[in-house]
């Protein structure tokens, strides 16, 4: 199916294609097309989303790291595979426009780059082709790919104001039916709303949500359906898995059990977090914050904006247990997701119903950004000041963010809040400022980067102060703390040992596979070759992608067309004509 693409000299790849079409036929085709030599591209994205990806360990993505496996192995060891250190789209775009003039961008209609273009509308200088429902089609802009296929209007089924009618409540004791008439006894009521009651069955982790009457209508069963089609069934998604029926009328769904208190009670302040956790350090934070992140980043792999993310609708049982709830609500596809919290929605869409339109990703970064400050600064607002005005909205308007970056500020609330300002990394610090003072809005995948990069640094134990690892620096609570030399010694053991084992590995595979007299040759391939192998693992996720030779950069001042450095002379455009296909190269 990729004849079109036979004539281009390289391609960006999105990892959509993966994620979408691994174990298919068009993976398969896919293959072959990269065996015709294409020097393949991708950007910080595809390594970033396949690490969410294995870290959800939903059992319907086995084959998503089967082909990244495939990928790796075909394209390493050749030095095909380039990779753009970049993430936000405007910078991709631009390192795209730069590679050559012989480039193609291989997409879906469902990617996040795709839809990134469509809201950002950058300029670059190659086609794009897009996978849709096992066909392709290739755009020589993204006007014309929005010409094909349109923004999604929200359904006509969110103007419906109509119920669907029920027989009855079911309850404690009454069975009820999937669409397959599979039965589930109501064994237990666990809690109730204005919407409806959750109860436990006699499956085990598996509850009932039962609606009111005059609860569900059209949009609300219509999202459920596609909600159930998705399926979704890694942990930490209490999303919903069946529809269920009382009386031959529907009456609400099935999803998964989640364990622990609510992230709202347990990330309220000193005393809450410490009782819960009292072992608890700023890695178990941070680790919590990047679970959530990579949950909403797979929502949105699969077509869903959580619309209304707030602290309250998540579950915590630990750091890597973390599940989130209330999931009924979500915007799948052009079924919208009728709540949101204003203290956690960008203002551009305050006023608006939710029910009638359809949000976008960036409608979604604010509310990851929200997420982010307040799960590090356990569960504080941004807004939220010492000596403030009278009303936290009045806050939100004004951009009245009381944290800068000579941590002088007089407005920050007391008991340990200005510390953990202090002691964030100075990127986290700055994409802060930038959103919550400056209105500067930064990409789900942006901030993803810079909380695996301040977890990386709390784990190797970079930071000599010892109160950058406490919940709350420099505040006598009664909190754990971390032995730094102990930690960095321990680090230093660990990779001493998984350096062993690599060269152990390398060795015994050049050994048996080569002749004497290839033994040198086979051995570094192996290096090469080895990261592959380990690519469906996520602890192993950054020598996955091995060692770059050379990073891919965009340089200014430099016209369309080819990739020069500024320091360029004449007569070195060949030579760099000749290395560039190392530029970047895992």
């Amino acid at each position: 199916m990729f004849e079109e693409l036979y004539g281009y000299k390289s391609i960006y790849l999105d990892y959509s294609v993966l994620l979408e079409y691994a174990g298919t036929p068009v993976f398969d085709d896919l293959l072959k097309l990269l065996a015709q030599g294409l020097e393949v591209y991708v950007s910080k994205s595809f390594k970033a989303l396949h690490y969410c990806t294995l870290r959800i360990k939903d059992p319907k993505d086995r084959n998503t790291a089967l082909a990244m496996k495939k990928i790796c192995s075909a394209l390493l060891a050749e030095h095909k595979m380039h990779l753009i250190k970049e993430l936000e789209t405007y910078k991709v775009a631009a390192n795209i426009t730069g590679i050559s003039d012989g480039m193609c961008i291989l997409t879906t209609r469902k990617s996040l780059f795709t839809k990134r273009l469509y809201e950002k509308r950058p300029d670059y200088g190659c086609d794009i082709a897009v996978i849709t429902d096992f066909s392709l089609q290739v755009f020589d802009s993204v006007d014309s790919l929005l010409w094909s296929y349109p923004q999604p209007e929200p359904s006509k089924l969110a103007f419906n104001d109509s119920y669907i009618e029920s027989f009855g409540n079911a309850s404690i004791s009454d069975v009820v039916v999937t669409e397959k008439l599979e039965k589930y006894e109501l064994t237990k009521r666990l809690s109730g709303g204005a919407e409806g009651m959750v109860f436990l069955t006699d499956r085990d982790n598996r509850l009932a949500k039962i609606y009111h009457k005059g609860i569900i209508n059209p949009l609300r069963w219509a999202k459920l359906k596609k909600l159930t089609e998705l399926g979704i069934t890694g942990q930490g998604f209490c999303i919903p898995l069946e529809l269920l029926f009382f009386r031959n009328a529907p009456v609400g769904y099935t999803m998964p059990l989640g364990r622990g208190k609510t992230l709202g009670t347990v990330f309220d302040g000193p005393d809450a977090i410490i009782e819960a956790f009292p072992e608890w350090t700023r890695l178990d934070v941070v680790t919590t914050l990047l679970s959530l992140i990579e949950k909403y980043l797979y929502l949105h792999m699969h077509d869903v904006i959580a619309g209304d993310i707030q602290l309250k609708n998540a579950l915590i049982n630990s750091p890597t247990e973390v599940y989130l709830i209330d999931m009924d609500s979500v915007q799948v596809e052009n079924l919208p997701c009728p709540v949101g919290t204003e203290e956690f929605t960008d203002q551009r869409l305050w006023g608006k119903n939710f029910a009638q339109f359809v949000r976008q990703l960036r409608d979604e970064d604010y509310s990851i950004a929200m997420l982010v400050f307040s799960v590090l600064f356990c569960g504080l607002h941004p807004y939220a000041t010492r000596n403030g005005a009278e009303t936290l909205r009045e806050e939100i308007i004004n951009h009245n963010f009381p944290y800068n970056f000579d941590n002088d500020s007089e407005y920050i609330p007391i008991g340990g809040y200005d510390h953990i300002w202090e002691y964030l990394s100075e990127r986290l610090r700055k994409m802060l400022y930038e959103t919550f003072r400056n209105g500067i809005s930064y990409e789900a995948l942006e901030w993803l980067d810079a909380v695996v990069k301040y977890k990386e640094d709390l784990e190797n134990f970079v930071y000599d102060d010892p109160e950058a690892y406490k919940l709350f620096p420099k505040e006598s609570y009664n909190q754990a703390s971390v032995d730094i030399e102990a930690g960095r010694a321990a680090v230093k053991q660990a990779e001493e040992k998984k350096q062993m084992q690599h060269n152990r590995a390398a060795a015994a595979q050049a050994h048996t596979q080569a002749p004497a007299h290839e033994e040198s040759a086979q051995s570094e391939a192996a290096q090469e070759s080895e990261p592959a192998n380990a690519a469906a693992n996520p602890d192993e996720m950054p020598q996955a992608f091995g060692k770059p030779i050379f990073e891919k950069k965009v340089f200014a001042n430099v016209p369309t067309g080819k990739y020069v450095p500024r320091d360029a002379v004449p007569g070195q455009e060949e030579e760099m004509e000749k290395r560039k296909k190392f530029f970047g190269l895992f």
